[in-house]
């Protein structure tokens, strides 16, 4: 009997998200810009630790609602009648409302310390006050694209996401202007309010349950949702901590510029090469679980996903490392030219994580909590440290041997779990791809520590077209166009 094959749907999905993750480079072209000829590398040091601080707050205050709800309203959208899921949705936004609450009150009662952290000094003071509602904004805003992910309705997250990247453009790009760094926390609430009101407009015909729900009633049956919402939370916490610990180290013992080159290095290795992670997320995870008790079609969705991801991120990954020095000082400016010692061996990092995270999904998805949390506190720790070891000995290009590492540990990791508690494996065929794309990183990291990074590097050239020849003759396959 012919394997089921999900090629098609996820290339398809895929290709949506990356319309809407083309759309948000484009316009994070601009912002990107913006902020480094009015803010400067001070400037974007100072975001990047504001939404460290901002992330692990919420951390702490949101009990992974959103995370945890897309797996338990996914399954219960499967019923006919979608009574449970209606009622289930009506609970997830009383818990979305009380938990941006406690947010705001978390947020107005450390505002010293944030201001502290953030700035050094006390002129944002009244302004880091009044971030305190970006956590209620952010809240709802988070737990309704959280329930469009569930019910898979693909078009509308590509819309709210194209949408909210222009909105949030505009915003920053007028605030950084006109204010400089005074205008980074109105942009940073105003893009939370702008949120919130897309999402509001996107779920508006989403349906829930006419009866009414008491407090009492909404805790108790939402209780076990937040339950595993708060190992996820747990998650996120270490994980912002590992960043905030990356980051504090950078400022401290070294300069609020080298901050902001790191953090140019992440927005290039997550924004720009996003848009298969990001299908991954809202298509794949909640795909997965409708087939949490399907063996055949779990392991066959998995191994789908792996090849797809390979396929799509490896040319680009290789494209970036021929432009990448062009593409830093025209998106930025010659101050920040210094990100390719990161990206040198950095890049590499997205094409294990291609990898990676397919299988990071199957614990949670089988509703195995500790393992999956185990999973992202070994990552996270793994990262903190060697970022802190690595950075101390080798410099910049050390940060990127950090990410090397820490996805290499938790490749092993976690493809040792899926092993051992689920007897998930790797067809033939996703191994062979496997193997090549990892043979094109180690080819084009060795091409670049004994040559130049420059421009269009003629040996990466070559690497690069092998790469392109052979996703495409592979796509044509898999696909059957």
């Amino acid at each position: 009997m012919e394997q089921k094959s999900f090629h098609k749907i996820i290339f398809k999905n895929t290709g949506l998200f990356g319309v809407s993750q083309l759309i948000k480079i484009l316009v994070r072209l601009f912002t990107n810009k913006v902020a480094a000829l009015f803010l400067g590398p001070v400037g974007i040091g100072i975001i990047g630790l504001l939404e460290n601080t901002l992330g692990l707050l919420q951390g702490f205050t949101n009990f992974g609602i959103a995370e945890s709800s897309v797996r338990e309203i996914a399954l219960a959208d499967q019923e006919a009648d979608g009574v449970k899921a209606k009622r289930l949705i009506k609970i997830v936004y009383k818990w979305a409302f009380a938990t941006g609450i406690l947010g705001f009150i978390v947020a107005l009662f450390f505002s010293k310390q944030i201001n502290h952290v953030v700035f050094d000094n006390k002129s944002h003071y009244l302004w880091i006050i009044s971030l305190s509602i970006y956590f209620l904004f952010t809240s709802i805003a988070t737990i309704r694209i959280a329930i469009l992910q569930a019910k898979k309705r693909i078009n509308l997250i590509v819309k709210y996401n194209i949408s909210i990247a222009i909105i949030s453009s505009i915003i920053a790009a007028t605030g950084y202007y006109f204010y400089g760094i005074d205008g980074i926390i109105p942009v940073v609430i105003l893009t939370s309010f702008a949120a919130l009101l897309l999402s509001l407009y996107f779920t508006r015909n989403i349906r829930v349950t006419a009866k009414k729900i008491s407090i009492k009633q909404a805790y108790k049956e939402g209780f076990p949702i937040a339950k595993l919402g708060l190992l996820l939370s747990v998650s996120v916490i270490f994980g912002q901590l590992c960043f905030y610990a990356i980051r504090w180290f950078l400022k401290e013992y070294y300069s609020y510029e080298i901050l902001g080159v790191y953090q140019v290095s992440n927005t290039i290795l997550v924004g720009y090469l996003g848009l298969v992670f990001a299908a991954m997320s809202n298509d794949f995870y909640p795909r997965l679980c409708n087939y949490e008790n399907d063996k055949e079609s779990f392991n066959n969705l998995v191994n789908d996903q792996t090849e797809l991801a390979l396929l799509l991120v490896v040319p680009g990954v290789l494209l970036l490392y021929l432009v990448a020095p062009f593409l830093i000082t025209f998106l930025y400016t010659p101050e920040f030219i210094s990100v390719l010692h990161i990206l040198k061996i950095g890049l590499v990092a997205i094409i294990l994580k291609a990898i990676v995270w397919p299988i990071g999904f199957i614990p949670l998805i089988k509703g195995n909590k500790m393992l999956f949390l185990k999973q992202n506190l070994l990552g996270d720790g793994v990262n903190v440290i060697a970022s802190i070891f690595f950075f101390y000995y080798f410099g910049l290009i050390g940060l990127g041997m950090s990410m090397v590492t820490m996805f290499i540990v938790s490749g092993i990791y976690n493809y040792y779990v899926a092993r051992w508690y689920y007897n998930f494996k790797f067809r033939k065929a996703t191994l062979k791809t496997i193997v090549f794309s990892l043979l094109i990183g180690v080819a084009v990291v060795i091409i670049l520590l004994i040559t130049e990074f420059e421009n269009f590097n003629v040996y990466i050239i070559i690497v690069t077209l092998l790469s392109i020849i052979y996703s495409l003759f592979q796509l044509k396959n898999k696909l059957k166009f």
